[in-house]
């Protein structure tokens, strides 16, 4: 039966018309919170900063993806001050200020998918770290406007009520093509991967549910954070692969 509904989608995937049309922006959510407080860009010694998207349209699922990024702003801009006593020592006066920098990127935004890629750019003095994270939402069908998971993305939910495990079946099945990449890159010397990497040190550093964003060919990319799996000049890790792929890997 899992084998049947994975045909199904792969055959529907090959035949579906392109249709899509790109979702326009509108003007971002922004704000600047600056320490200790009374400071401004000129001479605080640490800075807060975010911007996060909003989209043009009249229908419900838009308007339930512009109020998440609200609502996200609203937090940051909440929780900012917490942020930055947890800073502790501020940077001597003179020298360049400490920071948090909350960016997006819309990597597709179409009449199935609005995907947000989110970036978090940090300088606490020594070097500057960047973390992603993404969001994925349905702009039609049942999850409209809903945030959703791989599984559902790859619309994998009754192949999942037969996989009883903890880690799901769209999850099992990234974890086996990504680690065979990295097993493959590591016998070529391409990246730097630790010593000791090993295929539970992969599950351990990201969770393909929710790690990953869509390009915008449609493509599932996957990614680790910097200093997991790799040295820290090899990056963010990205592995991305096309639903086709997905689940042709899966028969």
């Amino acid at each position: 039966m899992k084998r049947l509904l994975l045909c199904a989608l792969a055959l529907c995937l090959c035949i579906a018309p392109s249709l899509a049309e790109t979702m326009a922006e509108g003007e971002p959510l922004t704000g600047a919170l600056y320490y200790p407080q009374g400071s401004d860009a000129t001479n605080a010694g640490y800075v807060l900063s975010y911007r996060y998207p909003q989209f043009i349209g009249d229908e419900p699922a838009t308007a339930d993806i512009n109020a998440y990024f609200a609502a996200l702003a609203a937090d940051t801009a909440a929780a900012g001050i917490a942020a930055a006593e947890d800073v502790g020592e501020l940077p001597p006066q003179g020298s360049p200020s400490f920071y948090t920098a909350l960016e997006y990127r819309v990597t597709l935004a179409d009449d199935d998918y609005v995907s947000v890629l989110l970036t978090s750019s940090q300088f606490l003095g020594n070097s500057e770290t960047v973390r992603w994270s993404a969001e994925v939402f349905a702009r039609n069908g049942m999850y409209a406007g809903q945030g959703i998971t791989l599984t559902q993305a790859m619309g994998l939910e009754q192949a999942e009520g037969e996989h009883a495990e903890q880690t799901s079946f769209a999850a099992a099945l990234v974890y086996e093509l990504v680690w065979r990449i990295i097993t493959q890159e590591q016998a070529m010397l391409t990246r730097a991967y630790f010593p000791d990497v090993s295929e539970q040190a992969l599950r351990d550093a990201f969770d393909p549910e929710h790690d990953f964003y869509l390009d915008a060919d449609g493509n599932f990319v996957f990614f680790i954070q910097s200093g997991a799996l790799a040295t820290e000049l090899e990056g963010i890790l990205t592995y991305p692969f096309a639903l086709a792929e997905l689940l042709s890997a899966a028969r």
